[in-house]
């Protein structure tokens, strides 16, 4: 049997609901689109007065009565998986065919929810360090910038996906990796006189910048969704700040008593 509308009771609704939200919200999700896919399987089953409100860090789900269900799940963590939104979508979509019963549905969920990244940390570092490349020459920048940039942007990636595993807090992994590009980016002018530092400093933060959360943030203000479009935003606009913290103290340094060591 599987999940028919109608063959789920108010529980098993509030559940399987709450897990698609979490699934989708912590893999990168914009919140309207948790609020959408929530409110459309509730209603599906018959329960339209279940009300849903989420924020970048917390789903709600329950009514306005006072003997009502409530479930409450918070999110401490988010990345960007777009495999992972794409199959909960596919599976909102289609919950009349669905094969599975309520508890393989459960675990599939689950399964979902702590699915890995579909690319390793080097694959992610090698990536950064191809892009960081490409970058600096789509500035303007020449060969001697390419190979800089490719291994400034790598070598701070790499520093970035060890850091992670001591689970500093966002802002501080951030200014650290923008403390390592400014000075590898000093590092390879130095040895290489025919460098440029801003194409390089430039071409390295790209895969750093948080494009993915400003951009989820005015969906949300375009959604009506004011309190999550300024917290997505807000987010953003920490991680860049940190970043350029970063960066300015590592060209601070530099300036200030670097030159005179290397001299």
């Amino acid at each position: 049997m599987g999940l028919e509308a109608g063959s789920l009771n108010r529980e098993q609704t509030l559940h399987l609901a709450l897990a698609m939200g979490k699934a989708l919200l912590k893999n990168g999700a914009e919140t309207s689109r948790v609020e959408d896919t929530i409110s459309r399987f509730c209603h599906m089953h018959g329960y339209h007065d279940i009300n849903v409100f989420v924020t970048p860090t917390v789903i709600i789900l329950g009514d306005e009565t006072s003997d009502g269900s409530t479930i409450i799940s918070r999110i401490r963590s988010r990345s960007t998986n777009l495999n992972v939104i794409s199959e909960v979508n596919d599976f909102s979509y289609n919950v009349n065919s669905w094969p599975l019963t309520y508890q393989q549905t459960l675990d599939y969920l689950d399964g979902l929810l702590h699915k890995a990244p579909p690319y390793g940390e080097w694959s992610i570092c090698a990536a950064s360090a191809v892009s960081s490349a490409a970058f600096s020459m789509m500035l303007g920048g020449n060969a001697h910038d390419f190979i800089a940039a490719f291994i400034t942007g790598g070598l701070s990636m790499v520093l970035l996906k060890q850091l992670g595993g001591y689970r500093p807090s966002a802002f501080w992994e951030n200014a650290l990796s923008g403390a390592a590009i400014g000075a590898l980016a000093i590092m390879c002018c130095e040895m290489d006189g025919e460098c440029t530092r801003t194409n390089i400093i430039v071409g390295a933060l790209m895969p750093f910048l948080p494009g993915v959360a400003f951009t989820n943030g005015l969906r949300d203000y375009m959604a009506g969704d004011l309190m999550s479009g300024n917290a997505r935003i807000a987010e953003a606009m920490l991680f860049a700040t940190s970043i350029a913290i970063g960066l300015a103290f590592s060209l601070l340094i530099w300036y200030h008593w670097g030159w005179k060591l290397w001299a």
